[in-house]
């Protein structure tokens, strides 16, 4: 017999902790940053599941109009919103991780397959072959035969997600602070005891109180992120070279960028359209650098691109990437102004853990390549009023 009173607190619980998160949460009021969507739409999303779970077991077994449309449609959402919060997850966790939009384009299509079967599956299950669940002629829920899919497919997103920030912290430059395990282990723990005990809901209950857990977590993570580029900031960049000192099993280089003409911008179209070129410029260096790598906002319009890489012909491929995807940028016209970058490459030597040299190195080239912009651009306005002349 199932006990409503405790789906009702239990649920009501879930549903009150995502309303206070959803309240209590700041946006950026200019653009919200794509990562932040997707927890949204989980949030969202675990609202209305907490609130279809109660309505499940409020119908089940009771006899009214349409009552058996009405429990397939109900349990049908649950089914298919389980998988999507799974998928989702990965989707945020990607983003949070490495904070590109293109890497994740590439990987969302393969990633939705899971979700996407599970999905045909109830659909198909809405024939009432009861591959899934089963509405009996009383209006009485049963599990399928291959319900165990569900969880497959769910566990599937979750291990995904945990091997994911593994592989981030021994293949690229991360520091270990998104915190995985603080959503996977609950979901996990109450996905388990509901599967294993129909009648007891933990499920999304156990979603809300994860969402809560990343939340807050994720606040220590906010101080590492520039919120106007959405790239890190110095305070990361320079927990990671304290980190590299001493460490040499493998080369590190850097890729230090200055906006050329920056100051012209805000003069010429105004400041916001000056924040937008940062914007626009991490986006940029976002889709540009490999996973192995990761994009700063040193200070004003001074960037830096780290990079695990085995040789310095490794960095000047992400330099020539960096001018493409800017060229690129620039050939749309999307904005009133065009993008120039000057670049200056350098390796951090570890066994010394000088990061003053190193940065000195970036420096001086990239300045180098300032002045040759700026004597082209010389160069090419004489040319022009010679040949006005």
């Amino acid at each position: 017999m199932t006990n409503l009173a405790e789906i009702f607190i239990v649920n009501g619980i879930g549903i009150a902790l995502m309303v206070f998160l959803r309240l209590t949460r700041i946006e950026n009021t200019e653009k919200q940053r794509e990562g932040e969507k997707y927890f949204d739409v989980m949030l969202w999303l675990t609202i209305a599941a907490c609130f279809v779970e109660i309505l499940t077991f409020v119908v089940d077994g009771r006899r009214f109009p349409f009552c058996r449309a009405v429990s397939y449609a109900l349990n049908s959402f649950l089914f298919m919103a389980t998988c999507s919060v799974g998928f989702l997850w990965c989707l945020y966790v990607d983003l949070c991780i490495y904070n590109s939009m293109r890497r994740l384009r590439t990987r969302t299509k393969w990633l939705a397959i899971p979700m996407i079967l599970h999905i045909v599956m109830t659909i198909v299950n809405l024939s009432g072959n009861g591959i899934v669940f089963t509405i009996s002629e009383s209006n009485v829920y049963a599990r399928g035969n291959l319900i165990t899919a569900s969880y497959i497919f769910l566990f599937f997103y979750f291990i995904y997600s945990i091997l994911l920030a593994d592989f981030s912290r021994k293949s690229s430059l991360h520091i270990r602070f998104f915190p995985v395990y603080y959503f996977v282990l609950p979901v996990m723990v109450g996905t388990l005891v509901q599967g294993l005990s129909y009648g007891i809901t933990m499920g999304w209950c156990c979603v809300a109180v994860a969402l809560v857990f990343i939340h807050i977590q994720a606040q220590s993570r906010n101080s590492y992120i520039d919120s106007l580029s959405g790239l890190y900031n110095r305070r990361y960049l320079d927990c990671i070279i304290g980190l590299q000192k001493g460490n040499s099993k493998f080369n590190i280089y850097g890729i230090m960028l200055d906006v050329n003409d920056f100051k012209s911008i805000n003069d010429l179209h105004g400041h916001s359209q000056g924040d937008n070129a940062i914007r626009n410029i991490g986006r940029i260096l976002s889709d540009s650098v490999p996973s192995s790598g990761l994009a700063v906002r040193y200070a004003g319009d001074e960037f830096v691109v780290l990079l695990r890489a085995d040789e310095e012909a490794a960095a000047r491929g992400v330099m020539l990437q960096i001018q493409k995807n800017v060229d690129q940028f620039n050939q749309t016209g999307q904005a009133p102004y065009t993008l120039s970058l000057a670049m200056g490459c350098s390796r951090f030597d570890a066994s010394t853990g000088n990061a003053e040299q190193f940065f000195s190195v970036m420096d001086e080239q990239m300045y180098a390549a300032k002045r040759a912009h700026y004597q082209q651009a010389g160069q090419d306005r004489r040319n022009r009023s010679d040949g006005i002349k």
